[in-house]
């Protein structure tokens, strides 16, 4: 009892200290000058031109890259950081519908605006430039920047293109910063989705767009996966030594947004709150936003079933191969187990799309079905092996004694008993592998995660397609697991 007094004067002197901390990271902001202070966090997009500039601009401050606009606006509104620098056009759409969020300086940083293309491209860059000089000749591009830029709320015009054409051009974009380029009515729109296809249709090619994040649009363009890149990309010395650029289409600039509240003799706004029926049109209904949630689901469903299916015929055969008398079989057959289980599943999907594969036209969700169907096999392997040597040799022993062979034995005796042990681990993996699919979106595929980020990217609602594709994901889970349940015997499943 004597330490009481002390320990409750610690705990007023650590409280008071914690919290003189948060305030003096809450504090009023002024101006630029207010964020070049080691209490200030600046939330930018990952490996944009935006947080090359933060970095050098306020080296004092915390920079927070993350992968997408919702995200970083969660993080403002929670507290956890306390500006976000993005392009001015985006921030305008951003606070339409955003009340409580308001600029701190709208004109931080001119911007300039290229189309990126494969390194030292002599096929698609001087044509682009070409057709540059005379969309802006006959004033298009003025009309381009007055229906995005200015004002929102606008659609894609039409114009003649060639959709029937067997050339394409291979566009890559994330789909996913309002308005250069994003989703409207299940099909990419914005300034540079325009620009772009206005350059297929002048090439007389059918346009096609390789949706991914902004680093694997990176990523695809150095491997040969995209022929032009277009996403509000500005140049940087870096990005010149590995990709070509074209004049520039656009200049703008960059800014700064925060919470109204934030600013010196601010004035406290609360969102307004949205009900679930108003969230559920906004994600949902509006723009038939459904219908992204719809093809994701087609793809999932596509890369889990058949991933399932070459996974466990890979694992039975790498299981043989274990189990085979030579000593070569059995090494091969454990150093493509220690392959596949040692890599981290998102890193071994890149390294299939962006090396494997990369000198090859394969899709992505092919390249994801084998990827998967390598991994399921070296943990299915494994569940095999130890299933098989779990029945007592003692039966093997006595069906060849009573005269079958030793196949028929297997399939007779053994494998029956076998089934019994490796079901509950084997349904576990299954339904491990349905949710795995969703790093799918790394390599241009739209799956069910990737269609709620482009839907979040669009609303700027950071939970509700979350969980939409939550609940889906759980039924698609207990589905697999039922329809397998269904396939195998009685026996088998209540064993």
């Amino acid at each position: 009892m004597k330490h009481l007094p002390k320990k409750i004067f610690l705990t007023i002197l650590l409280f008071l200290i914690t919290g003189a901390h948060a305030l003096s990271g809450q504090r009023s902001l002024k101006n630029l000058e207010d964020l070049d202070n080691p209490d200030i966090r600046i939330g930018v997009l990952i490996a944009t031109w935006q947080e090359t500039y933060a970095r050098e601009r306020f080296p004092r401050a915390g920079i927070l890259p993350l992968a997408n606009t919702t995200d970083l606006l969660s993080l403002l509104r929670n507290g956890d950081c306390d500006v976000v620098f993005l392009a001015r056009p985006a921030c305008i759409y951003i606070l339409e519908e955003a009340r409580d969020l308001t600029f701190l300086d709208q004109w931080v940083a001119p911007t300039s605006v290229s189309a990126g293309f494969p390194l030292n491209d002599t096929l698609f860059l001087p044509r682009f430039n070409e057709f540059l000089e005379q969309i802006r000749d006959q004033g298009i591009v003025k009309q381009m920047e007055e229906r995005w830029l200015e004002k929102t709320g606008n659609t894609m015009p039409y114009f003649p293109e060639s959709t029937h054409s067997k050339e394409v051009l291979r566009i890559g974009t994330t789909c996913m910063d309002v308005p250069f380029t994003f989703y409207q009515k299940n099909e990419p729109a914005g300034f540079d989705i325009e620009m772009s296809r206005r350059f297929a249709a002048w090439l007389g090619r059918r346009p096609v767009f390789v949706i991914s994040d902004f680093t694997g649009m990176l990523a695809g363009m150095s491997t040969g996966k995209m022929d032009m890149m277009v996403n509000y990309i500005m140049v940087t010395p870096e990005r010149s030594k590995k990709y070509s650029f074209s004049e520039t289409y656009l200049n703008t600039y960059s800014s700064m947004i925060t919470l109204r509240s934030r600013l010196e003799q601010g004035v406290a706004v609360d969102k307004p709150k949205q009900g679930i029926r108003e969230r559920f049109h906004n994600n949902l209904i509006l723009d038939k936003r459904y219908l992204l949630l719809w093809d994701g689901l087609k793809t999932t469903l596509l890369i889990a079933v058949l991933s399932s299916l070459g996974g466990t015929l890979t694992g039975a055969i790498v299981c043989t191969l274990r189990m085979s008398r030579r000593k070569t079989m059995r090494w091969l057959a454990s150093g493509y187990i220690s392959l596949f289980r040692g890599i981290p599943q998102v890193v071994l999907l890149m390294l299939m799309y962006y090396v494997v594969f990369a000198s090859t036209r394969m899709s992505g969700v092919t390249v994801s079905v084998i990827t998967f169907s390598l991994i399921f096999g070296a943990y299915v392997s494994e569940m095999f092996r130890s299933a098989i040597q779990s029945v007592p040799r003692g039966q093997t022993e006595a069906g060849i004694a009573l005269g079958f062979s030793k196949i028929s034995t297997f399939f007779h005796i053994v494998l029956p008993q076998a089934l019994k042990h490796v079901y509950p681990i084997y349904k576990g993996e299954l339904i491990a592998l349905t949710k795995l699919t969703s790093i799918v979106g790394y390599i241009a595929v739209q799956d069910l995660t990737k269609a709620s980020d482009l839907i979040r990217s669009r609303t700027f609602d950071a939970f509700f397609p979350l969980i939409v594709i939550s609940v889906i994901y759980f039924f698609i889970s207990w589905g697999l697991a039922r329809l397998l349940d269904a396939a195998l015997p009685t026996s088998i499943r209540h064993s």
